[in-house]
């Protein structure tokens, strides 16, 4: 049935939200004056004309906007317990309804599943959550390399390859307990000393299995020689964008290889903000952190102190002066907004929790949208990199990621519009996730 189909049918439904601007996900300009109806955790009906037998809950979006429920392709949860549960309480506060855990950090397959009990069965508020295998990887590589101080526990929360002989084990594993895909690790750093990269037979014997089981192949890359590792042996989707920019000329021929064979690319470019954060204490005094109280005063407190441990890295480690920098960072926002006019499936993701302090759960995920911005794409393509092309990516597209008549009724109400500036996204007046309206967070439940 079309959007703009007018009917008399009366039905009755458990939410009615009436003469709503909708931002559909699909990319496709927005419909005005829409009715949208949700019963049983669905959408069951767009239209024109409001004519309902009853509904428990109506709501009134004249002069609201209406967009899908945004997903973050990369999170991490990094408790095996349910103290995390703030965490997702936030994620849903900032309208992030779905969620992709790739490798699980140090969580094990026991806490997933607990989530996903306890979220199907509304005990807890949560996004709802796919996620891998524990990473896959090889001596002396990451997550070890970056997070020597972490428990790693080979066969539980990451697995250390010698061979391939292990290799159907944890595909087996990876289908027995949930998971809708692998995460391979096959970078060389990301800083020195570099190490080997993972042996391609090893990336291919991985992505052989993975797709005999239906289960979907992510890679950990940082430069573009991992890019093309990832794009030659059956890798799905790329997670982190390349440090520094692309040689357009040199490497076109790759990056159409990656639109050809539908490969997605997962951007984290929120990753860099702890490096502009101190630079740009303002950015702090904005109302979205008043969520993060106890935070936001640890930051203002740190503020000088991270400030110089953003200079010593620039300078030292990347060796280069604080201008160089921004004009360092800077064209991956143009590069990530040329892919995507290329037809490549870029999608959202954040990965929090990889840098301390600026890399915040929820918010990160409408700054990384600000960053596409700034890299000159519209906000049409900007909420369907957060939507639809993250829901492609995990293969849900199906239920999840757009806003049509029969799909599961995640979706965020606005009060501003999205499409004259992306930063509108956290103007969030409600958020709805399997049909209910969702609290969000106060003073009196910050819990």
């Amino acid at each position: 049935m079309s959007c703009n189909e007018q009917t008399t049918e009366s039905i009755s439904v458990d939410v009615l939200i009436k003469n709503i601007t909708l931002i559909d996900g699909t990319g496709n300009s927005e419909q005005f004056n829409q009715n949208i109806y949700l019963k049983e955790g669905r959408i069951v009906k767009i239209d024109t004309i409001t004519n309902f037998s009853s509904a428990d809950t109506i709501i009134d979006g004249t002069g609201k906007y209406m967009i899908p429920g945004l997903f973050d392709n990369h999170y991490h949860l990094y408790r095996d317990s349910l103290d995390h549960r703030r965490m997702l309480k936030q994620l849903i506060h900032f309208g992030v309804t779905n969620v992709f855990i790739p490798g699980g950090s140090k969580v094990p397959y026991r806490t997933l599943q607990l989530i996903d009990s306890l979220e199907t069965n509304n005990l807890i508020t949560s996004p709802k959550i796919w996620y891998t295998s524990p990473y896959v990887t090889i001596e002396g590589a990451h997550p070890m390399k970056t997070a020597p101080q972490t428990k790693w526990v080979d066969g539980e929360n990451v697995y250390i390859l010698k061979d391939g002989s292990a290799i159907p084990k944890i595909i087996k594993d990876a289908k027995a307990n949930g998971a809708i895909g692998i995460k391979v690790e096959i970078e060389d750093g990301p800083f020195p000393p570099f190490i080997e990269r993972m042996d391609t037979l090893l990336i291919r014997k991985i992505a052989d299995e993975a797709h005999t089981n239906n289960l979907i192949l992510t890679s950990h890359i940082s430069d573009l020689e991992e890019v093309r590792l990832s794009v030659e042996h059956g890798v799905d989707a790329i997670m982190h964008f390349v440090d520094g920019p692309i040689d357009w000329e040199k490497d076109l021929d790759l990056l159409m290889k990656i639109k050809e064979k539908n490969i997605s690319w997962v951007t984290t470019l929120n990753i860099g903000n702890f490096l502009h954060y101190p630079f740009h204490p303002e950015w702090l005094d904005t109302k979205e952190w008043e969520v993060f109280d106890i935070e936001l005063e640890e930051l203002k407190a740190n503020q000088e102190q991270a400030k110089q441990m953003a200079i010593g890295i620039i300078t030292g480690y990347l060796n280069m002066e604080l201008e160089e920098w921004e004009n360092h960072v800077s064209p991956r926002f143009n590069d990530v907004n040329k892919l995507d006019s290329l037809g490549v499936n870029i999608v959202l993701g954040t990965d929090p929790g990889s840098v301390t302090g600026y890399n915040i759960t929820g918010l990160n995920v409408h700054e990384e949208m600000l960053h596409y911005q700034k890299g000159g794409m519209n906000p049409l393509r900007i909420i369907k990199c957060a939507t639809l092309n993250a829901a492609t990516m995990l293969g849900v597209q199906e239920d999840y990621g757009t806003l049509e008549a029969g799909k599961n009724a995640n979706m965020v109400i606005l009060n501003e519009n999205p499409l004259e500036d992306i930063s509108n996204t956290l103007s969030i007046d409600v958020v709805i996730k399997n049909g209910e309206v969702q609290e969000r967070i106060t003073n009196a439940n910050k819990k």
